[in-house]
């Protein structure tokens, strides 16, 4: 770790010459006018701003060609108030997206200063324009103050705010030696030291400094940080290929970070998930494309299939991570004799519901991944070997239908509660369309997101007494289409918006509704049978059904 003093002048002629770079997932500018006018105000007052953080990765970089060069220092804690102080200069860093857009800025992020302050206040007074002051002969840019490059510049500067002032010649000459001595105070913000950094640790380590000095802010991961790194050697790969494949994922409903892609190309191109066992030269464009083809490949195809038995979302998931082996897996094996998705999302599912590749599972990762790619012969052996590393049983039992569906441990539950659902071709009760599909009848290709109804109400239940526990039971909860059709049956007995909706009794079956309940639809004994008494009855029978049912599921999936 090194420590070096740069000027203010120095550290925006960095970022404008790209003698600095910013990492991937630090693109964003978010800070607003108040607090670039804060760091203006500290600048002056002579104020510490606090330590800029470098990361020296030229360790990682490929070397500089006549092409033109890339930096190796990354600002790891200090883009911010790099930008800040670019828009106090009033020059452009070269990672600011384009001209129009900077100059649209330079105007919302302007910030002024009053050079004749009151009789006997010494400080200057800092603000952001309005038109009052804008017409104020007092209150000039700070941007056009800092953006003169050399000391004698200001003389002019004075004399012209002088005679705007004081018309008078002689009281001119005497503002004009208050407001010269004032402009070289504030000149000399250019002339700031600013503590700097320098750090040349491993890329985990880089992952952790950032996040330890940012844990306000987005937790920066270590896929983040070689996402970055990959860009850097390969020039237009994130703009031109990266970015369009991951948006295009989130329009259609899958928002997945960072982490996903770039552990699921490891694991096709090198086997491993563990990022700091992936070579460098891995990240050189003649091997990151050919990687990076493969990687879409299977996620298109894995998300395609997926779309089939209804899982359309990430927001399904209990854990995306758990995503990454099921590609890598699909990759492998895909086009073996004896593959089956079927099998693989059985296992999935079981994986989900082990909460395997939830939290840290960066070691589970890496095993699993290193038994689909090198260790297993066939799909056949790789499944094995997955599944033995499982810690549930294969079978879900009546009871855990019973658990509460809003409590994190209940994720995968409320997943297989949507996927039979989906899979029964269960309507929404409202509008009738099927669950997963838009009103037209096509299938939703922007992620459904199911909203999870309570059969009895909660208002119903808890004037009865039932205690929070009944009345948030998995077993009490189906999947509608939309919010709004939820409110419409909220708040009402079921015998009593089964009939307003006209819900037909297959319908009901098809939500797996227990059978003397669905049928009292059609037999007049609708108030009876769905009388809040008999509601610890609807639960454990629905509970004893949806058991059933998920496991012929899954029971399916392993025949494939």
């Amino acid at each position: 770790m090194a420590i070096e003093q740069l000027k203010v002048r120095e550290i925006v002629k960095r970022a404008v010459s790209k003698d600095v770079d910013i990492p991937e997932f630090q693109r964003e500018f978010v800070w607003d006018p108040e607090q670039v006018k804060l760091l203006a105000e500290s600048l002056y007052r002579d104020y510490p701003i606090g330590s800029f953080l470098l990361w020296d990765s030229s360790e990682y970089q490929e070397a500089k060609t006549a092409k033109g060069s890339q930096a190796s220092l990354w600002i790891v804690d200090g883009q911010q108030r790099t930008t800040a102080l670019c828009l106090l200069l009033g020059q452009k860093p070269y990672w600011w997206p384009d001209a129009q857009d900077w100059n649209e800025a330079l105007d919302r992020y302007d910030v002024m200063v009053n050079l004749m302050p009151e009789e006997g206040d010494d400080r200057l007074e800092f603000a952001l324009p309005n038109p009052i002051r804008r017409l104020d002969p007092r209150w000039i840019s700070v941007r056009r103050i800092l953006s003169l490059e050399h000391v004698e510049e200001l003389t002019e500067l004075a004399q012209e705010t002088a005679r705007r002032i004081a018309t008078d010649p002689d009281e001119s000459l005497k503002v004009f030696g208050q407001i010269h001595a004032r402009l070289q105070c504030l000149w000399q913000i250019r002339e700031r030291d600013v503590p700097i950094i320098k750090i040349s640790h491993e890329v985990e380590d880089v992952a952790e400094i950032f996040a330890r000095l940012n844990q306000a802010g987005t937790r920066v991961k270590e896929a983040d940080v070689v996402l970055a790194l990959a860009a850097v050697r390969n020039p237009g790969w994130v703009r031109e290929d990266y970015l369009p494949f991951r948006n295009d994922l989130e329009e259609r409903g899958w928002d997945l970070d960072a982490g996903i892609f770039i552990r699921t190309m490891t694991g096709i191109g090198r086997e491993r998930a563990r990022l700091i066992e992936v070579s460098k030269d891995f990240w050189n464009p003649e091997n990151l494309r050919n990687a990076w083809k493969k990687t879409g490949e299977s996620i298109t195809d894995v998300l395609k299939r997926l779309a089939e038995f209804g899982i359309t979302s990430d927001e399904l998931l209990p854990s995306t991570n758990s995503l990454i082996p099921l590609f890598v897996l699909h990759h492998r094996w895909g086009n073996s004799h004896g593959y089956a998705f079927p099998r693989a999302l059985r296992w999935f599912l079981l994986a989900n519901r082990d909460g395997r590749y939830s939290g840290s599972a960066i070691t589970a990762l890496n095993e699993d991944v290193r038994a689909i790619t090198t260790e297993a012969p066939s799909f056949e052996a790789a499944l094995e070997s997955l599944e033995k590393r499982l810690r549930v049983p294969p079978e879900i039992a009546e009871g855990e239908f019973l658990a509460r569906y809003d409590r994190a441990g209940s994720r995968f539950l409320r997943l297989m509660l949507y996927l039979l659902l989906f899979r029964r071709n269960a309507p929404d009760w409202v509008d009738g369309t099927r669950l997963g599909y838009d009103k037209t009848g096509s299938p939703i290709t922007a992620g459904f997101q199911p909203q999870w109804h309570h059969i009895y109400p909660r208002s119903v239940l808890r004037k009865a007494s039932k205690s929070d526990d009944k009345i948030h039971a998995l077993a009490n909860i189906t999947v509608l289409n939309e919010r709004t059709n939820v409110n419409r049956l909220a708040g009402k007995e079921p015998w009593r918006y089964i009939r307003e909706r006209r819900i037909s009794w297959e319908s009901l079956e098809a939500h797996l509704i227990p059978a003397r309940f669905a049928e009292a639809a059609e037999t007049g004994r609708l108030e009876e049978q769905w009388a809040v008494r008999n509601y610890d009855d609807f639960l454990q029978e629905r509970a004893q059904l949806l058991a059933r049912e998920a496991n012929a599921f899954l029971e399916d999936l392993k025949e494939g």
